[in-house]
């Protein structure tokens, strides 16, 4: 669950702010977002609504993620990540057709037990109607092991093409234009339930912890506008097994005391549910208004009050939220030697990750029990120094009777080089963990990993690993890990 979370973070936000703002230089990208229908209604689920993020290859063949939220029946917190490919075939002037599919994995919301690993096909008839901007006419078939959903669907959607600001490898010092990264934060909040009924159990739902993080971007030369995406999941209270997602637009008023204060406001849509609480289809909304201090140039600290509701189910809350922010936008900031005009080095990372399964891995008299785990495992890395990173990483189960299981994590890394070629990096993390029946004790996690890297070329490295993480209940499994490393830098604001 928490794996749709962190993807938004890798992928689909910076394309929604360069929607919203328009486009940068360098790559071009296309950012879909619709709906697919189910209408055999074999399961919880009705509706699913999907964020893609797609890059052309070459030759009309494109690549990407794509991220899944239930959106309709009586199954919020409902999330699968994977990758989508499709090739793209010109019909008629405007006209194309896509054939394609995608592969991941997820679950949540009791909408279906097994592996978890969802399989789609489709068809879809494009039209371009305006420059940049396409509408989508899609059919195809569904499949996701464990569960009943085997089904025809349609869909509709809506993309357009934008440029952002990245470019491959780590030596490319590129401009602030266009659409630029403003900060990168951790938070926590505090839920505090009004009249909201258990989903699965008698009695109201009580106070909830949750952990997660948020990106935001903006304009290059937008000071007090920016777009953001929060998520969070389950790390304590009531709140085992739910997580949640936030897009929306913020507003920040002029800076005082010396420009360190400013208010701001804000308000999103966004998916959520999962555990006890009742979201019905997922759709949810927020408001929030806070304080943001600078604490020293580069590092913020942010503070408020936030309400939050769900469309459907009996979900509403009152919240309260921490921020620590790094700002790349503000004008003090020195944050960081691998910051170059503007340019920051992040590292994506994509892969599979093994767990062990051990006695207590999953609560007592869970119906799978004595299953190794796999999941798909992706995340980002953004350089402070040459050694030194940050790391977010997220993982969704596909193999080993887990569906519905996933993880978020935010940790920090030393990498340091033992060949031209080969590197060994270490790092410790915290985050968030829950769903089919792992025993975390009410989500929250913490570990350490070790990995090495060896580069294939400049822009990519393969990697393998190992680790282990705790938690408060019994699970403490050691864990496996292999894939790949992709260098990139992006453009800051400044």
């Amino acid at each position: 669950m928490k794996t749709a979370i962190l993807r938004v973070f890798r992928s689909v936000l910076p394309l929604v702010c360069a929607a919203v703002f328009g486009t940068a230089q360098a790559a071009e990208f296309e950012l879909r977002s619709g709906v697919d229908v189910l209408p055999s209604k074999q399961s919880t689920v009705e509706a699913l609504h999907f964020a893609t993020v797609s890059r052309d290859l070459g030759g009309g063949l494109y690549a990407g993620h794509s991220l899944y939220s239930a959106a309709k029946g009586d199954a919020g917190g409902l999330f699968i990540g994977g990758f989508e490919v499709f090739q793209r075939i010109n019909i008629a002037p405007r006209w194309s057709l896509d054939i394609g599919g995608f592969l991941g994995g997820g679950g949540g919301a009791r909408a279906y037990y097994g592996d978890g690993l969802m399989a789609k096909g489709q068809m879809t008839l494009n039209h371009a109607f305006a420059h940049g901007f396409m509408a989508h006419l899609g059919a195809g078939w569904t499949r996701v092991r464990g569960s009943t959903i085997d089904t025809p669907h349609y869909s509709f959607a809506v993309s357009r093409k934008i440029g952002v600001g990245v470019s491959p490898g780590h030596g490319t010092s590129l401009v602030a234009a266009g659409i630029t990264i403003a900060s990168a934060k951790a938070l926590g909040r505090i839920y505090l339930p009004v009249s909201s009924a258990r989903r699965n159990s008698p009695g109201n739902l009580n106070r909830m912890l949750l952990l997660g993080g948020e990106v935001t971007f903006r304009g290059a030369t937008q000071d007090a506008v920016e777009v953001f995406l929060a998520g969070a999941a389950a790390a304590g209270g009531d709140s085992g097994g739910y997580a949640d997602w936030f897009i929306g637009p913020r507003f920040f008023t002029d800076p005082i005391a010396d420009g360190r204060l400013r208010a701001f406001a804000d308000l999103g849509l966004g998916f959520g549910g999962g555990g006890d609480v009742d979201t019905g289809g997922g759709l949810m909304a927020t408001a929030s208004a806070g304080l943001d201090l600078r604490l020293s140039p580069g590092f913020h600290a942010e503070a408020g009050v936030m309400g939050i509701g769900a469309f459907g189910g009996d979900f509403r809350a009152a919240a309260a939220f921490v921020r620590a922010a790094m700002r790349f936008d503000d004008q003090q900031a020195r944050a960081g030697a691998q910051a170059t005009n503007g340019t920051r080095h992040w590292r994506f990372s994509t892969g599979l990750s093994r767990q062990a399964s051990h006695p207590g891995f999953r609560k007592t008299g869970h119906r799978f029990t004595g299953s190794d785990v796999t999941l798909i495992e992706s995340g980002v890395d953004l350089k402070l120094t040459p050694e030194l990173y940050l790391a977010a990483s997220a993982y969704a189960a596909f193999d080993g009777l887990a569906g519905g299981y996933g993880m978020g994590t935010l940790g920090l890394g030393l990498e340091f080089p033992l060949h031209d070629k080969v590197s060994v990096s270490g790092e410790i993390f915290g985050g968030a963990a829950a769903g089919a029946g792992i025993a975390t004790g009410g989500g929250l996690i913490g570990g350490a990993k070790l990995e090495v890297d060896y580069r294939v070329h400049d822009n990519l490295a393969l990697s393998v690993g190992a680790g282990r993480w705790f938690s408060p209940g019994t699970a403490r499994p050691w864990t496996l890990h292999a894939g790949v490393k992709i260098p990139f830098s992006m453009a800051h604001a400044k």
